[in-house]
């Protein structure tokens, strides 16, 4: 591959971010937000979640001037109240580039002049459909050093079944010209993808590597409630495991989403809101100035992501004092009893939140994928548990290369796994 991506998917950063704690030791420090510079798109994707809370038409179409001076002088109090280093902002919609350029570049200006009063690095990434990216915004991106996540699901015969326009056109063509605008200016972007369970991931895969040539990208389950009833994801990510345990891995391509389900079946730690236990302490600034959690949350409707937390009022910080912040953060650490008893607990840790939503019990629920989380984990943890007793016992065997670390050896269940291979090597001989 000739073209290497610069940009990470924006679930990465989720779970890099976010991890000190305030004074009382038991709430995060903001370092990560999510800022609406648009509450509106340009597309009409069917499965999106952003337009399931009729709330959203209640904001204004871009961030207003106002909001963005208060977060601006809010961003920096609190960079200098708990002495950050560094500080994540993703820029977001709806289609975050609505947002007009000449606010977007005097936006980054203000960012870039808190930077250097403040000594704080402030990481800006955008999570954006493409469409929109021309020569121009190519080069304002690359300038201000914008990583790029381009939201793009396959060739077009998978892509324009759900990614469409307000004419139920496909749109393809104007995503691919917007991810060629940016490598025409040597700004590569990442690429994050929604799985369509009833196609080949391979051919995603193969896409997205050779034809795209990006290596580093994410692929995501559909988003869902308990009240969708949606279809099984574990053929599609068992093949997917697969294709890119065979085919892939070797290439230094990486997946985020299969980067955090090794990880957690190794005993490490999810790079990823997708899967894996941890704290989803997501701020999202939105359009008018409020903060929310999680915007993914918003699949659940009914305005259930509304605070009366404001940078107009309130500091970065006083958002984890509002109910339905603390409603989220809280859930995410508290699995129902179900989950509790599951041998993957660790890795899954009940997917991803809104996942585990139902009208009649709010969160208290495993993920609406369960099963097929069950049966994807399995699968993946016969397919490392071998490789892991070859790594004992041939020198220079190794696993796929990722950001995890090995799970402790005192958590491998190495009867088992030598009990899986004697079985193997008993069918082989037989």
């Amino acid at each position: 591959m000739e073209n290497k991506s610069t940009g990470l998917p924006l679930e990465h950063h989720i779970r890099q971010f976010g991890t000190a704690v305030d004074q009382s030791g038991d709430k995060p420090v903001f370092n990560f937000v999510l800022v609406k510079t648009a509450s509106r798109c340009n597309i009409a994707c069917t499965y999106c979640y952003w337009f399931r809370d009729n709330e959203v038409y209640n904001k204004p179409a871009v961030l207003t001037k106002e909001s963005e001076d208060a977060f601006c002088r809010r961003l920096e109090e609190h960079i200098t109240a708990h002495g950050l280093q560094d500080f994540m902002l993703v820029f977001h919609g709806g289609e975050p580039l609505l947002f007009p350029k000449y606010r977007f570049i005097a936006f980054q200006e203000k960012l870039d002049a808190i930077a250097e009063r403040t000594g704080c690095e402030i990481e800006r990434g955008v999570s954006t459909n493409a469409i929109l990216i021309d020569a121009e915004w190519a080069e304002i991106l690359k300038k201000y050093n914008v990583s790029v996540s381009v939201s793009i699901d396959g060739p077009p015969d998978i892509h324009d079944k759900y990614r469409i326009d307000f004419k139920g056109l496909g749109t393809h063509a104007g995503t691919v010209k917007g991810i060629e605008a940016l490598r025409a200016v040597d700004h590569h972007p990442g690429i994050i993808s929604v799985c369509n369970p009833s196609t080949d991931p391979e051919k995603l895969l193969a896409y997205v590597v050779d034809e795209l040539g990006v290596d580093r990208f994410d692929i995501l389950p559909p988003d869902a409630t308990h009240a969708d009833n949606p279809p099984p994801i574990d053929e599609y990510f068992i093949r997917l495991f697969d294709v890119w345990y065979e085919k892939y891995a070797a290439r230094g391509v990486r997946i985020t989403t299969l980067d955090s389900m090794i990880a957690g079946t190794m005993g490490g730690q999810s790079c990823s809101d997708t899967i894996g236990l941890g704290p989803i302490d997501t701020l999202t600034l939105m359009t008018d100035g409020t903060l929310e959690p999680l915007d993914v949350l918003r699949i659940t409707g009914n305005a259930s992501t509304k605070t009366d937390t404001s940078v107009h009022n309130h500091s970065l910080q006083d958002a984890q004092h509002d109910p339905r912040w603390l409603g989220a953060y809280n859930a995410s650490l508290s699995l129902c009893d179900t989950c509790k008893a599951c041998e993957y607990m660790d890795a899954c840790g009940a997917g991803h939140l809104a996942q585990r939503w139902a009208p009649e019990n709010g969160y208290d629920n495993p993920s609406v994928y369960c099963e097929s989380w069950k049966k994807i984990f399995a699968h993946i943890w016969e397919r490392l548990a071998p490789t892991m007793v070859l790594s004992l016992e041939e020198p220079g065997a190794t696993l796929p290369q990722g950001d995890f670390e090995p799970m402790p050896i005192a958590r491998i269940p190495w009867d088992a796994i030598r009990r899986k291979k004697s079985e193997a090597e008993s069918g082989a001989s037989s």
